[in-house]
């Protein structure tokens, strides 16, 4: 049965005889070289080998512990304000309120639900998430180029294909 299959470069039909599957050859209209694949029937199954669970279970902790950490990082305690009355060495000015928890968004858990609402078609959902991360624009902005740029996809979002994921995040990227 002849292998059926569009010239790269010319996008013109072109029909091979079943022995030049998995060679190179000279398309007849633009002369231009031309993968001809393999005949879908001959194409072996490459057995892949056993995922290794306590590998997979090493990896997600430790990225969970990597999320543990940034968010002890970005959330460190501030110094109070000083109480009128007494004298601070720094001066009343200086010193910057705690946030209140309402204040304290969680970008990077944002981000990881704002993509399953997208994945899930859930529009109005991804719609109000990327409303909360408007709020802290600049650490959403370095929580999804960290992503972007990770080989490994975040905690959550193990069954997302990367290319997809990475596209919900640029469109977050357009949101802020």
């Amino acid at each position: 049965m002849p292998i059926d299959l569009h010239c790269n470069h010319c996008g013109k039909h072109i029909r091979a005889p079943d022995e030049a599957g998995g060679k190179h050859g000279k398309c007849p209209y633009c002369k231009q070289d031309v993968y001809v694949p393999m005949p879908a029937a001959e194409v072996e199954e490459i057995p892949l080998a056993p995922l290794d669970e306590g590998h997979r279970r090493r990896e997600q902790e430790l990225a969970d512990e990597d999320r543990r950490y940034q968010a002890a990082i970005s959330h460190e305690d501030r110094e109070p304000p000083e109480k009128p009355g007494r004298e601070s060495s720094a001066g009343a000015e200086t010193a910057m309120p705690l946030p209140r928890p309402e204040e304290v968004i969680d970008v990077p858990g944002l981000v990881v639900r704002y993509v399953l609402a997208m994945k899930d078609s859930k529009l109005e959902q991804a719609d109000r998430i990327a409303a909360k991360l408007k709020g802290a624009s600049a650490k959403t902005r370095d929580e999804v180029q960290r992503l972007m740029v990770d080989e490994l996809p975040p905690a959550g979002l193990e069954g997302v294909p990367p290319a997809v994921y990475k596209g919900f995040l640029r469109t977050l990227l357009g949101h802020l």
